[in-house]
């Protein structure tokens, strides 16, 4: 069914959400939404007929669908929210796009070739969708908050970005988890196209799968971003700007301003501390409520109010799936630098069927790669002391 955008909301209701996958992330996300004031979920359509039955139980949602484009035929929706593994969330997107739906908001990460990503940028920006992508650190208010100071000139504009990853002893993943770190990068690079990249990865260049990867990002404004891949003891992102510094380990946030130096270098000391300047996020904070349901967390709660404000404000994503779309062909080509001898590779790159394959848990059901029993030990933790 199409959505009839000539109705406008107004504020008059609640914004229709129709959710695809009743997973794990699924439900996390199904929360979030039963939480924010401006969203109903109104219908949730999975193929796992388990899962399907389980969530109507949990949360009362009657109108359920074994296939979304069945549930995309009957319902008028708002939200399309496809909380789905990598492979088929490029369809599910395009489908939303082409069924009308005003607004989408999906997981990371959102597909692994740049085809595919080329193809999804594609349909959402020729039907002018709203399209927000994963339950992202980028949608936590206190990075804007810093961006803001960044742009009044308090803080002076950006020079130089670090990442710090510390990947430990295991694989790591850069397009599955740091994607996130990417996405803050371009957020305080005025999300400029890159003009080049130089990298390397951890294990294999030649091997497809998603990897741990270091390098360096030089954009077209001239700003530049360093990631430091071992950096075991400093997990999180520095922005250095001409009259100041924030450390975030995405949960704390930490600002300091450079005193008046009259031109001399400047000192460790001539950086002062702005005490409680941005509060920090409460990641860790999930509780259960009085239903037995588990906090989503702020992170999700952002996310949720980012894709909301799309629609009552008329304003951009704060994560947009383009954006999602430009950090995997950063990371391909910090991978293609070191199977080309760590050279500089220029973006865009002309290649567009080079992929980075996420982990098993990312790119297909996580039912299938956990097992039965790991898989339902992991969906008990979103209901307290269920019967």
């Amino acid at each position: 069914m199409m959505h009839d955008t000539s109705e406008d909301n107004g504020g008059s209701r609640p914004y229709r959400v129709g959710l695809i996958g009743t997973g794990i992330m699924g439900t996390n996300h199904a929360i979030g939404y039963m939480l924010n004031p401006r969203t109903e979920l109104v219908a949730v359509a999975d193929s796992d007929p388990v899962n399907l039955e389980r969530f109507s139980k949990r949360f009362g949602v009657t109108s359920t669908y074994s296939s979304y484009e069945e549930m995309f035929s009957r319902e008028s929706l708002d939200i399309a929210a496809p909380i789905l593994p990598a492979r088929p969330n490029p369809d599910a997107v395009i489908a939303a796009a082409r069924a009308g739906i005003p607004a989408i908001f999906c997981e990371k990460p959102i597909c692994d070739s740049l085809e595919d990503a080329d193809r999804m940028v594609e349909e959402i920006t020729a039907r002018g969708v709203h399209w927000s992508a994963a339950d992202a650190m980028r949608n936590l208010p206190g990075f804007w908050q810093v961006k803001e100071m960044v742009d009044s000139g308090e803080l002076g504009p950006v020079r130089t970005i670090n990442i710090y990853l510390g990947v430990g002893d295991g694989r790591g993943e850069i397009w599955g988890a740091n994607c996130q770190d990417l996405s803050v990068a371009r957020l305080f690079a005025d999300d400029a196209d890159v003009e080049w990249v130089v990298g390397w990865v951890r294990d294999d260049p030649f091997d497809d799968v998603d990897q741990a990867m270091g390098g360096c990002i030089r954009f077209e404004n001239g700003i530049e971003c360093f990631i430091n891949m071992r950096a075991e003891s400093r997990r999180g992102i520095e922005i250095v700007t001409e009259k100041g510094v924030m450390f975030s380990d995405f949960n704390k946030f930490r600002v300091w301003k450079l005193r008046d130096i009259d031109g001399e270098t400047a000192q460790i000391d001539d950086l002062v501390g702005i005490s409680d300047a941005i509060p920090d996020a409460g990641l860790n904070e999930m509780p259960y409520d009085e239903h037995g349901r588990r906090y989503p967390g702020n992170r999700m709660k952002a996310s949720i109010q980012a894709i909301v404000d799309c629609l009552e404000l008329g304003v951009p994503p704060r994560c947009s799936g383009e954006n999602m779309a430009k950090v995997l062909e950063i990371i391909v080509a910090l991978r293609e630098s070191h199977r080309r001898g760590h050279a500089p590779v220029r973006l865009p790159l002309e290649d567009r069927s080079l992929r980075v394959e996420p982990l098993p848990y990312r790119w297909i059901n996580r039912k299938e790669v956990f097992g039965t029993d790991r898989y339902e030990e992991l969906m008990s933790v979103h209901i307290k002391e269920e019967g």
